[in-house]
């Protein structure tokens, strides 16, 4: 009889798990969200884009004429309470957990509540710390609304197709929540966000294929939206945005980056007005020396790079002639180490910061944070003598041995 009652008992705990049960189609996922400075300073607007799972489903034939997506926007004090009010227009509960992407707007990222936004929105147990922070030049509703991309019906697949894609090209960074707190909380060194528009800036008249940011590219046609670049965050605030130029070179200097494999071109030393493209990998770790015993810290940066040269516009045989390899490594090795001795240069003047987490080698050279804080490697940093130096690789020259031979037989 006992046993019995035990059985009884224990059956409610065995059922608890399905008394809060949500079906699919009773919840609204938001895939982006995006946060504006509002008209009264205690709120911020946020924007909502919800998916609607029937649009670019097997149920397609049945939503024709449905939108992809519902965007709304609405004040609020922060993230978590402008959902619950969002859910007083919209009929389907609002769940946050497939959030990949937040937009923040440059107008907003120059304040403090950048750092409040993120920072008070982390608690809530939908929000996860992989979400991709991107700021934009525009306001986030309007960006959101601009955004209207011709390959993809499903918003949150564009999103996650598009934050794939600085693994390929290292223009813009690895940039989450997680990697924000890292940066804030441990070495409080500048944090670098994916920088993207949706309208066209200042156009630049001449530019090579990295040396923009978002809005400058001069395209025509697709989709309106470019992301290129950085926005540079000094203590939770928008200081600068940087070039992918400036980006890669960021990267490059880290002992680890993961964006190690992209396509640049770099002057053709023996043929004036001509440019040499090459894939660039990073297959090795960046070799740091931090001297933190002299009075002035001496950085000696190692930066190991292999070329895999694909394509040689003006036809110059450098695949069977050595003397011209070697021009040619010194060439590029030139080149690269003065555009990063000039971004060095920019972090110590403008920034009086540096975003190439060098931080963390100088931590090695102490036993406890107490001394590393007392060392105050912010401000040893501006006086430090920086070292740069890469290492060049050619590891093939593509499929073809030699260049195509011109009329008379010359190369």
């Amino acid at each position: 009889m006992n046993r019995k009652y035990l059985i009884l008992a224990l059956l409610p705990f065995l059922l608890s798990g399905c008394w809060d049960k949500l079906e699919l189609e009773e919840q609204a996922f938001v895939v982006v969200l995006g946060v504006d400075l509002a008209e009264d300073e205690e709120f911020i607007d946020v924007t909502f884009q919800m998916a609607n799972p029937q649009v670019g489903s097997t149920t397609k034939a049945t939503a024709e004429n449905e939108k992809p997506s519902v965007i709304l926007t609405l004040p609020a004090t922060d993230i978590i309470s402008a959902r619950d009010t969002a859910n007083a227009l919209v009929t389907r509960k609002i769940n946050l957990s497939h959030l990949k992407t937040i937009i923040i707007s440059e107008e907003l990222a120059k304040t403090d509540k950048f750092d409040k936004v993120v920072s008070s929105s982390i608690r809530d147990r939908q929000i996860r710390r992989e979400i991709n922070i991107i700021v934009t030049k525009e306001k986030a509703a309007e960006f959101i609304n601009n955004n209207k991309p011709q390959l993809e019906t499903r918003p949150h697949k564009y999103f996650e197709f598009m934050q794939k894609r600085w693994r390929d090209t290292g223009l813009v960074p690895y940039s989450t929540f997680n990697r924000y707190f890292q940066r804030s909380e441990s070495t409080n060194t500048l944090f670098m966000a994916i920088l993207a528009t949706s309208k066209k800036q200042e156009l630049k008249s001449k530019g090579y294929e990295d040396n923009y940011e978002a809005g400058q590219i001069n395209a025509r046609g697709g989709d309106p939206v470019q992301v290129i670049g950085s926005a540079i965050l000094k203590e939770g605030k928008l200081i600068d945005t940087i070039t992918g130029e400036e980006t890669r070179i960021a990267l490059l200097l880290r002992k680890e980056s993961e964006a190690d494999n992209w396509l640049a071109t770099y002057e053709d030393p023996l043929n004036e007005g001509y440019r040499i493209a090459a894939r660039l990998i990073k297959d090795k770790k960046t070799k740091i020396n931090i001297n933190t015993d002299k009075k002035t810290p001496v950085v000696d940066v190692t930066v190991p790079i292999t070329f895999q040269v694909v394509a040689i516009p003006s036809q110059e045989n450098y695949v069977l002639d050595l003397k011209k390899q070697k021009l040619l490594k010194k060439s590029i090795a030139k080149a690269l180490e003065e555009k990063t001795m000039e971004f060095v240069k920019k972090t110590k003047e403008e920034y009086k910061d540096e975003p190439f987490l060098w931080g963390y080698e100088v931590q090695k050279n102490f036993t406890t944070k107490k001394a590393y804080e007392k060392y105050n490697w912010k401000e040893k940093y501006l006086q430090a003598e920086v070292k740069v130096k890469y290492e060049i690789t050619i590891e093939d020259f593509g499929k073809q041995l030699r260049p195509h031979e011109k009329e008379g037989g010359e190369n």
